[in-house]
């Protein structure tokens, strides 16, 4: 191993090593975007192979955080028999989940259903007074036919969604294919929470053998930095989720709050597209801001200003007074590096990546200043310190030959 440094830094000496290694990075980095097609390919085909266990994974781990906070008190109660204790608390974290989603959608889905149908029975209405209104502006004659046509081909709101839904294959293969694949989805997503039953009943297990098996695979000196960095993960990341989902909810019942006390049209359609935008970081509270001004213009358009006002106001609120308690110091991450994940993400692994973007920019910058800094700083010690002496020897030398002559 000495011998192996000791090449190691005698090469790195040469200039021609340095250049060498940046070459070979850039064409892995080269390799990788010119494949990245096929990269997409193979995940896609992985998580549609695993898409059950991973949907069973996904729900026991936003699970997991309440399932914890209750088990600390019924612990108290079952002192004699942790497991029994910790399998009630997962069965009533997981029951509870379900049971609150459930009643959320069914006392949304009346309200945004009518939402809905008053804006597809007026849209006609509305296309026709924005052709009106740009027929009415002073702009050339052939820019004007061009917005106006592109108004015409979105007014069909049905043909729209019905060529969305079914893929422009609107025929009883068509229709039963899609009914087929509603089915399965739904069929997947109930075995999913039947795993991730089972996830949280054999946490315990799973955690020992995964560390049972990393302990024997990393290397004795590195596993505890390991185990470090695997424990802040798992924090980020439990944290970032639930934060996310009630940090979600919170803005989108706030703007139900409001547009129902200002007597804004869809309401609810607008609090339910603020609320799943703005679980996209950076960009997605604008594209909803953006969804929601639209329809407002369509339907009344005094109601545009007073909606981004406020809207600017509470993602101000959400920005530095909401997130920042709900998400503590956790993911204190650089502004580029949420950018530079957002757009790799998304590239990769379209939503999913976006979503995932903040967590994964977390755990890198935590990476790099916990173990990457303090290992630059100790290596670059120890060069400085080797060139000190090698001064230091070589004016002695000078000092032994002067007093020789």
């Amino acid at each position: 191993m000495v011998k192996y440094k000791e090449r190691f830094n005698k090469y790195e000496k040469n200039r021609w090593t340095g250049l060498t290694i940046s070459l070979c990075i850039v064409v892995v980095f080269y390799m990788l975007l010119s494949n990245i097609g096929n990269f997409k390919a193979f995940f896609n085909s992985f998580f549609t192979i695993t898409s059950t266990v991973i949907i069973g994974a996904v729900i026991a781990y936003t699970v997991n955080p309440l399932a914890t906070f209750i088990y600390k008190h019924v612990k108290k109660l079952i002192k004699k028999n942790d497991n029994a204790a910790w399998i009630l608390s997962a069965t009533v974290s997981l029951v509870f989940i379900i049971a609150f989603f459930v009643g959320l959608i069914v006392i949304i889905t009346p309200m945004l259903v009518e939402n809905i149908t008053t804006f597809a029975m007026g849209l006609t209405g509305y296309m026709n007074s924005l052709k009106e209104l740009v027929l009415s502006t002073d702009l050339d004659q052939d820019l004007k036919l061009s917005i106006t046509g592109f108004i015409d081909e979105q007014s069909n709101l049905p043909a729209i969604i019905i060529n969305f839904v079914f893929s422009n294959d609107i025929t009883p293969s068509g229709v039963l294919q899609f009914s087929a694949s509603l089915g399965a989805n739904a069929f997947n997503f109930i075995i999913g929470v039947i795993l991730a039953f089972y996830f949280l009943i054999g946490k315990k297990k799973l955690v020992e053998l995964l560390a049972e098996f990393f302990y024997l695979v990393i290397p004795s000196q590195h596993f505890e930095n390991f185990k470090d960095v695997w424990n802040k993960f798992n924090s980020i990341f439990s944290r970032f989720i639930v934060c996310e989902l009630v940090d979600a909810l919170i803005v989108g019942v706030v703007n139900a709050v409001f547009m129902f006390a200002m007597h804004m049209p869809y309401a609810v359609f607008c609090s339910v597209v603020v609320a799943l935008t703005n679980l996209a970081p950076t960009f997605g509270p604008f594209v909803g801001a953006f969804i929601c001004a639209v329809i407002l213009l369509l339907a009344e358009p005094h109601f545009v200003i007073p909606f981004l006002v406020f809207t600017l106001a509470l993602q101000l609120i959400d920005g530095y007074v909401i997130k920042p308690r709900l998400f503590g110091s956790a993911l204190k991450v650089p502004a580029f590096l949420i950018l530079v994940f957002l757009v790799v993400g998304g590239k990769i692994w379209g939503v999913p990546g976006v979503l995932l973007a903040i967590p994964l920019a977390a755990i890198l910058s935590y990476i790099y200043r916990v173990i990457a800094v303090p290992w630059l700083t100790a290596r670059k010690k120890a060069k400085d310190a080797g060139k000190a002496q090698i001064k230091a020897d070589g004016k002695v030398k000078e000092e032994v030959n002067a007093e020789k002559k």
